[in-house]
């Protein structure tokens, strides 16, 4: 069988474990507001077992909700009534062989007071980052209420069904404050050495042992904080805290990386190369005796394999892998890796998930979170051989075809490029973006296997499509960059993805206009290439509407060549030799010495194509960025859920 080492058994404790893929923890807010388990979680782990995962460790579980409640949706063992949906989540999982342990949580200092209406609480006081919310320091009787909280909380987890509990000590939770130098400042027996600083947890596995006798404890830490500040611990610091915690007895260790100051070492952008933290875990299971599960930026089974070829860990960790496709491991055992849906690494989960307090969501794969609403059973496959037409071969209208395929329609899909890949194609070009070349892949090996028609140079008109007599038009064809027109000397510029695409080269120094992600990824590109740059923007901030975390990543290659940046500037001339733009807050006027213009201005929509084709006496519908202009993930749900409920009269 191809891959052995991933899918030989393991033990954890006294629990065997069908393979060595362990799904990493990972919040969803897909719980209600008490912390239960609901009909659409259950269906999200459900989904992730029926794929072949050995062991789910599900997402942060709160043992306290007066305290700790770090969202509106986090899920929850803090009190009895939470113990029923749990176990029907215990038994879904079951079901399809997988095991599931509760990951239990307390915030500190990181909670939201917004939530709980009380001063957070932490070991010594100390907020989590300059300037954040100052927390209370914890007396002695806090400390036991909260130690009682997890244990009464682990004895609910068994309750349900659960096969184990795992301790969150890691990425700057109230465990991890207390294991930290640095928020740590207490000199009675919870404060000061490494003894006393493990204290809390210490005492926390001690009384569920003393509960549950020989019920399995797995401890998350950060093997390597890779922070610099002082008071965070490096590889060293962190081998110490899990030999220590080895000593207590802990049934395995689960490393993570990073710290509150730096989650980039535990949730990777796509500059991030898989494996470059395998030190850490490698350093771990060689110290340690006990099992070591390790998260490694996971992609596809081939490296999943290698990791524990080398010894590297004993389970490897999939974390937005099994977001982005749950059979990952079910593709992997049928010996067709080729097939899985791999991570972009594009951030859009934790972006919903941190930046807009949004259920999970995934660039690659509709369903996630949704799998409740759409069940594969309940797709209707009724379309008896009708003829419809996907225009556009992007990642939209690419799904979009697949989901008719399915359905039973006989689809066509027109692309007018000499390939499949849409902006695709342009977004893989930018430094670190190689791996958008997959996406494609993996959605062409689809449609070929659903027999789709792909016919690519075709520019689709509607008398073309009209001659096919289609039963649906599905207009999947972008959205054209925004060229104001009433700007003078505007076709003097170029566009940024003519320069990406290296269609246009820049010339001498460059006048970017536009800093959104398109244009960062271009600015990128064209600093690299050697030329002086101004960046003018009409927003207050570069990079405005970016996740935080992927602008820096970017901005962090961008700043060391110290670009100019006019930000709160309009552009209003393109001349002969550069740009005039206007001052917003002063209103004056400037001009801008640039050899290059470069415009990346955004995009619009594409409503009127769709009302040429609707004249014609065509069923269109819009999918992604031609109706609403944005991402890949946008793209992919709306190609989804056109197709989806699509009705041919």
């Amino acid at each position: 069988m191809a891959y052995e080492k991933l899918f030989e058994k393991g033990r954890i404790g006294p629990l065997t474990i069908r393979n060595r893929a362990v799904m990493s923890p990972m919040g969803t807010d897909l719980a209600d507001t008490n912390g239960n388990a609901t009909p659409r979680l259950i269906a999200y782990y459900a989904e992730r077992a029926k794929g072949g995962i050995g062991l789910i460790i599900n997402e942060y579980t709160g043992v306290d909700d007066v305290d700790s409640i770090p969202t509106q949706h986090n899920l929850r063992m803090a009190q009895d009534y939470n113990v029923k949906a749990a176990e029907e989540l215990t038994r879904t999982v079951h079901q399809y062989g997988a095991k599931i342990f509760a990951q239990l949580h307390h915030g500190g200092a990181t909670s939201k007071s917004a939530f709980t209406g009380r001063q957070n609480l932490s070991p010594s006081g100390i907020p989590m980052a300059p300037g954040g919310e100052v927390p209370r320091e914890m007396t002695l009787e806090d400390i036991k209420r909260v130690q009682d909280k997890f244990v009464a909380a682990a004895v609910r987890c068994k309750k349900a069904g659960y096969d184990g509990v795992e301790l969150h000590g890691a990425h700057g939770y109230l465990m991890t404050q207390f294991l930290s130098e640095y928020y740590n400042h207490r000199t009675d027996q919870y404060g000061g050495s490494l003894e006393n600083r493990c204290r809390f947890i210490d005492e926390i596995i001690a009384a569920i042992r003393a509960k549950l006798g020989n019920y399995p404890i797995s401890v998350r830490i950060c093997g390597d904080e890779m922070t610099p500040e002082p008071g965070f611990w490096d590889l060293e610091g962190g081998l110490a805290i899990g030999k220590h915690l080895e000593a207590q007895g802990i049934d395995c260790i689960n490393i993570s990386n990073g710290s509150a100051w730096n989650g980039n070492a535990n949730c990777e952008p796509f500059s991030y190369t898989p494996g470059w933290k395998k030190h850490v875990a490698k350093a771990f299971k060689e110290a340690l005796s006990i099992p070591v599960i390790a998260t490694n930026t996971i992609k596809d089974p081939d490296f999943a394999e290698s990791l524990l070829e080398e010894g590297v860990c004993d389970f490897v960790a999939l974390g937005r892998s099994q977001f982005a496709d749950p059979e990952f491991m079910n593709k992997a055992k049928a010996g067709h890796p080729e097939k899985i849906r791999k991570c972009i690494g594009c951030m859009y989960c934790r972006e919903r998930l941190l930046g807009n307090a949004m259920p999970v969501e995934c660039s690659l794969n509709p369903r996630l979170g949704t799998e409740y609403r759409y069940r594969w059973q309940d797709l209707q496959k009724n379309g008896a051989g009708q003829s419809v037409v996907v225009v556009g071969g992007g990642p939209g209208g690419m799904e979009c075809a697949i989901i008719l395929a399915k359905r039973g329609f006989d689809v066509t899909l027109l692309e007018a490029g000499d390939k499949l890949g849409g902006t695709l194609n342009i977004a893989k070009l930018p430094p670190f973006k190689a791996n958008l070349q997959g996406v494609t892949d993996v959605l062409a090996l689809e449609m070929e296997e659903l027999g789709v028609t792909v016919k690519c140079g075709v520019r689709a008109t509607p008398e073309l499509v009209a001659a096919m007599k289609p039963a649906g038009v599905f207009l999947a064809v972008g959205a054209p960059p925004v060229v104001p027109k009433s700007i003078p000397g505007i076709e003097k510029a170029v566009l940024a993805e003519d320069v990406i695409l290296g269609k246009v080269p820049c010339q001498g120094s460059v006048a970017l206009i536009g800093t959104g992600l398109t244009g960062l990824e271009c600015a990128e590109m064209i600093l690299e290439q050697g030329h002086p740059l101004t960046m003018v923007e009409m927003n207050p901030t570069v990079g405005q509407g970016i996740y935080n975390v992927v602008f820096n990543d970017i901005y962090s290659r961008i700043q060391p060549h110290d670009p100019t940046v006019l930000t709160s500037h309009k552009l209003t001339a393109v001349t002969d030799s550069g740009v005039t733009v206007e001052d917003l807050a002063t209103g004056e006027s400037k001009a801008v010495a640039a050899d290059t213009v470069v415009l990346a201005l955004g995009t619009h929509s594409q409503e009127a194509l769709a009302e040429q084709f609707e004249a014609a006496g065509l069923p269109t519908f819009l999918v992604g960025s031609a109706e609403t202009p944005g991402r890949i993930a946008g793209a992919v749900r709306s190609g989804f859920e056109r197709a989806w409920v699509f009705h041919a009269e």
